[in-house]
């Protein structure tokens, strides 16, 4: 009996067809989904590409159907747990999708995103996921990546385009929110220490916190609006000058993750106590808020569910499944935890209020 298995060590796609006692179209047909075969001839087809160990030839296959099933991320900086956990999820769905996933760390620099997305683009990826540096200045992805289509996350342009699509959160939504919060608990200075005002949703962040600030009435103090850079280092200078001047806030918003770090440093070192002498409320939860003391109370995003959502967003593009949103928002949590109390009374409120109470 003749043995089924080829003789030479490269396995084609014929020795499956053989092997199955097909013809190659219909091996094709049922690698690549692109026509109809029956269950039982594909069951049998399936038997032989495990019996035969075939690997399909990625690059031939990709040159047949244009496709090289790569995507690729830029992100602003891999050391962001924010960030790494949201490559995480995109890496997760290629990977359940077949695709390869290229990873870029532009350091949030713009001309070092350029030269990923030039290098990607010369690599024929079949999309590109984008969070844009900070300082890109609105530079369209376009202009490097021609018709490749393209997903921002988390950080939003507004480019309308067919093959450009936005996931994320409702920025503005999630910063009232968090503001709310600290004016429930009955505070009325309240800081906000927010990233450079060229990213879109530090913009958005800092409108949400205006918003939730004029709907309770509380007025605006622009030297309670402090513009960091994104970074640890930011957060405690900015902190520092906050906690240092004779009317200091009762409460701290920090818009990002690395500024709450770098803020409750500062506290420390100030020997403040928090929440008593002041509250702090960040945003990107993160597994370090859990361990320090006291807990921070923090606004989560759904870091791994976007990046899922992003790659699901470019691979269905990219496949003719759906076309691109224009922008789809997942929504956010405010977890809260030990760092935000009620304020302490004011001690001109406190001594008006002995005054009164003697008067009667």
């Amino acid at each position: 009996m003749e043995s089924s298995k080829p003789s030479r060590g490269h396995v084609t796609i014929r020795d499956v067809a053989h092997a199955a006692a097909v013809s190659v179209s219909t091996v094709s047909a049922a690698i690549n989904n692109t026509d109809y075969v029956s269950r039982p001839i594909r069951a049998r087809i399936e038997q032989a590409i495990r019996r035969l160990n075939y690997r399909p030839n990625d690059l031939a296959r990709g040159l047949r159907l244009q496709r090289t099933h790569t995507i690729a991320v830029v992100v602003p900086d891999l050391t962001n747990a924010f960030y790494a956990e949201m490559v995480q999820g995109m890496k997760d769905y290629a990977s359940a999708a077949n695709y390869t996933l290229l990873i870029g760390d532009s350091r949030e620099r713009w001309r070092e995103e350029f030269q990923y997305l030039d290098t990607f683009h010369r690599r024929r990826v079949d999309g590109v996921i984008r969070i844009p540096a900070i300082d890109d200045d609105g530079h369209d992805a376009g202009a490097v990546l021609g018709n490749t289509p393209v997903v921002y996350a988390d950080r939003f342009h507004r480019v309308k385009k067919a093959n450009v699509g936005c996931v994320g959160v409702n920025n503005a939504v999630a910063a009232m929110d968090a503001t709310r919060y600290l004016l429930s608990l009955g505070h009325r200075r309240i800081a906000i220490i927010v990233g450079p005002q060229t990213a879109e949703t530090a913009v958005q962040r800092l409108e949400g916190y205006r918003a939730a600030l004029r709907s309770s009435r509380v007025p605006i103090r622009r030297d309670f609006i402090r513009v960091g850079d994104d970074q640890l280092v930011g957060g405690h200078r900015e902190a520092i000058e906050l906690l240092t001047r004779a009317n200091r806030p009762t409460a701290i918003f920090c818009t990002n993750y690395s500024m709450t770090l770098g803020a409750f440093q500062a506290i420390q070192e100030l020997k403040l106590h928090c929440p008593r002498d002041v509250s702090l409320l960040g945003f990107d939860d993160f597994s370090l808020a859990t361990l320090l003391r006291p807990r921070i109370t923090m606004v989560r995003q759904p870091a791994r569910e976007i990046g899922m959502a992003a790659a699901r967003m470019l691979i269905d593009h990219i496949e003719g499944r759906n076309g691109m949103r224009a922008e789809m928002s997942l929504p956010t949590t405010l977890m809260v935890r030990e760092s935000c109390c009620p304020p302490r009374e004011d001690p001109v409120l406190r001594r008006a209020r002995r005054g009164t109470v003697r008067a009667h």
